[in-house]
């Protein structure tokens, strides 16, 4: 693991130094880059929010098709269906899981390194970073865990005591280190290496609140939520208490920090609020209306879709009377036909007579149908 804090501790090293030595501006420029590094996933993540969007209107179909009935058998019925309806889509819930499941262990190495920058930013060893607090009479501190949080130890670190570190260094026998190389924490009055307390560093944490809790809500709204129609008044609180939460526990772990690691959450909430709006726009999710609802409804029923025009494929249509007709009779010729009001008069025939009929028609459609056909 130190091999990967060590090339992290680099990149952020290297962004430092182009800044003008400013931690503060390495910070963001190093959220931006593993924002780029993790944005294949957040791609995948917006197609995959796309295909369980597309596939809203058959959901909400079998949720209505059960509206109403809460027994616990139903419930279940109707998730088996959904389950079902995912299977044939294609569409895997936990697919969405993937881009936080890598983001974990990537946000896991950066703390390291961000509070250790002189053992992954400097290239100092953990020896050498026990001297130097020993020189400095941080002793206790250090096996406290203060070598754990070396951020802390930069501002005991003055110049004023270089010419002290280095001889202790030299006196434990051990290579003397580069002060140059101490990113530079400071932005005006703000000491970035200092944890917030009640003073000026406390905007901090406040701003590091409000940033997630505003980042949460902004990205809710771009990305797509499953079961937001369906959610009760029960679940709204609960989602309001989640949405308070996991901000307040962000500030609290943000007041026992370093200051430079809220500067960095505030920094990766923007970048993502703007990922999440760049995404939206180039690839927009469907919407899903009440007329898609219907239609799904009707191809779930196995019935036409409305206002569908008629197959062009689809052969003549036939008087009733031939359903039970072979193609072969259908097509015999039934004779030519003379509309009763063109033939002259006979003895045979008159006004109220029938029109004379050809055996094929008797044979067809026997002696008692033959007067309605022909008026047809």
């Amino acid at each position: 693991m130190n091999a990967i804090y060590k090339f992290f501790g680099t990149i952020l090293s290297f962004f430092s130094n182009i800044t003008g030595g400013y931690y503060l501006f390495g910070l963001f420029l190093f959220a931006l880059l593993i924002k780029l590094i993790l944005l294949p996933f957040a791609i995948k993540q917006q197609r995959t929010s796309i295909k369980q969007a597309k596939m809203r209107p058959k959901e909400m179909a079998i949720r209505k098709k059960y509206r109403g009935r809460n027994d616990k058998v139903t419930q279940q019925k109707m998730q088996n269906e959904i389950m079902e309806l995912y299977q044939r889509e294609g569409y895997n819930p936990a697919a969405g899981c993937l881009p936080l499941l890598i983001q974990m262990p990537i946000i896991f190495i950066l703390y390291n390194v961000i509070i250790n920058p002189l053992k992954y930013i400097c290239g100092w060893t953990a020896t050498q970073i026990t001297t130097i607090a020993n020189s400095l009479g941080l002793a206790e501190n250090v096996v406290n865990g203060l070598s754990s949080r070396d951020i802390s130890l930069i501002q005991y670190i003055t110049s004023d005591k270089y010419d002290m570190i280095n001889s202790a260094l030299a006196a434990a026998e051990l290579e003397a280190v580069d002060f140059s190389e101490i990113p530079d924490f400071t932005m005006g009055i703000f000491d970035l290496s200092a944890n917030p307390g009640w003073n000026i560093l406390i905007i901090v944490p406040i701003l590091t609140f409000v940033f997630q809790f505003l980042s949460m809500k902004v990205q809710r709204k771009f990305t797509y939520q499953p079961g937001m129609a369906e959610q009760t008044q029960q679940n709204k609180t609960t989602m309001l208490v989640m949405d308070l939460m996991l901000p307040a526990m962000t500030t609290w772990i943000a007041f026992t920090v370093p200051a430079a690691i809220g500067i960095y959450w505030m920094f990766n909430n923007i970048i993502g609020v703007a990922q999440s709006i760049i995404l939206h726009k180039a690839m927009p999710l469907p919407t899903c209306t009440e007329e898609d609802i219907k239609a799904a409804e009707r191809e779930m029923a196995g019935k036409a879709p409305k206002n569908a025009k008629p197959s062009e494929n689809r052969g003549p249509i036939r008087s009733l009377h031939s359903i039970d007709f072979s193609d072969e009779e259908i097509e015999e010729d039934l004779g030519d036909y003379v509309s009763i009001y063109d033939r002259p008069k006979t003895e045979e025939t008159s006004d109220k007579d029938e029109k004379p009929v050809s055996e094929k028609k008797k044979k067809l459609f026997g002696k008692a149908d033959i007067k309605d056909e022909d008026n047809k």
